[in-house]
């Protein structure tokens, strides 16, 4: 059996897909099940680290002193380099499939990230349309990421600056093929589609399966080898078996059928013996001295009616 128990990239990206699956079904109930969506994106933030670990990525958690003082708000912005790199898909590299990234970075610095200003719309008409509107003056200013966090002034500080960051970071762009966070993000969009295929897992599987194939070979050519007899080399050579297979023959004594028809009639035949010494065809007769005796022996009904009826008319008698 080929199979591999230890915990694999396909498995884990399998247990992901799972859990989107269950965090789109729960959107449908918004502000009712609060705690489960909490609980659901922390196993979400988790799984998806731990995937991306296996990758070779792996980031140090966020260390945060004791609270002090009261709760308070801080935000900042970090402006999207559109006029260096106007080709350049920031807003997906920021979001990611389904937002995972920025959700991902959430649950890392504890900060709340939205994209905001010219270009942040995926709609660009609704975009248009809602620009100098209460509530939309961002979509005057310039495309920007808002970092936003609620915490004591000395964690919410540290909080801010982590996640400041890590959006610089997103905002490098990287030359094609060498892009491993689109790499990572083309592999969630697959997950998300149920495409995903690990293709080191499909490959370590199959090199399994033949180093499997090719030990039971092996087994069933040495016991074929140790089956057939005379072979060079052997020690002790299998010896034929000197007794019968199966079931004894039971052999009775030949019993002498006379085979001419003077000989059954006459009785001419020496007794014991079966081939007459004087007769140059060798046939063999009957030991009884009598055809009625060896009918009554044979005890066949056929041959006794044959021996008891009159003969002397012959076959054609007028």
């Amino acid at each position: 059996m080929c199979d591999n128990t230890a915990p694999s990239t396909q498995s884990i990206a399998d247990y992901l897909a799972q859990l989107l699956k269950d965090r789109k079904q729960l959107a449908a109930f918004p502000n009712v099940f609060i705690h489960v969506e909490r609980l659901l994106d922390e196993e979400i933030a988790r799984v998806r680290a731990s995937l991306f670990q296996i990758n070779g990525v792996k980031k140090e958690p966020l260390i945060l002193p004791e609270p002090e003082g009261q709760p308070t708000t801080l935000t900042e912005k970090v402006y999207v380099p559109v006029k260096e790199h106007p080709d350049f898909n920031f807003v997906g590299r920021i979001l990611g499939p389904r937002g995972m990234t920025a959700k991902q970075l959430e649950q890392e610095t504890g900060c709340k990230i939205m994209v905001r200003g010219k270009g942040s719309m995926r709609d660009k008409k609704k975009e248009d349309q809602n620009r100098g509107k209460p509530n939309w003056e961002h979509l005057s200013d310039e495309l920007h990421v808002l970092l936003t966090v609620e915490d004591t002034e000395n964690r919410a500080h540290i909080k801010l600056e982590r996640a400041v960051e890590e959006v610089k970071k997103l905002l490098v762009p990287q030359a094609e093929g060498e892009d491993e966070l689109k790499k990572r993000q083309l592999m969630e969009l697959a997950i998300i589609n149920g495409t995903y295929r690990d293709s080191s897992t499909k490959a370590a599987a199959a090199t399994a399966c033949d180093e499997e194939w090719r030990r039971v070979a092996a087994a069933a050519a040495d016991a074929q080898r140790l089956l057939s007899p005379g072979i060079p080399g052997l020690a002790t050579p299998m010896r034929t078996p000197t007794t019968p297979l199966g079931a004894p023959l039971i052999l009775s004594p030949r019993m002498s059928v006379p085979t001419t028809a003077a000989s059954i009639l006459n009785g001419s035949a020496p007794p014991g013996s079966l081939l007459s010494p004087g007769d140059p065809h060798g046939l063999i007769y009957t030991p009884y001295a009598d055809y009625t005796n060896y009918a009554a022996l044979a005890a066949s009904p056929l041959l006794t009616e044959y021996a008891t009826a009159d003969h002397s008319g012959g076959l054609f008698a007028r």
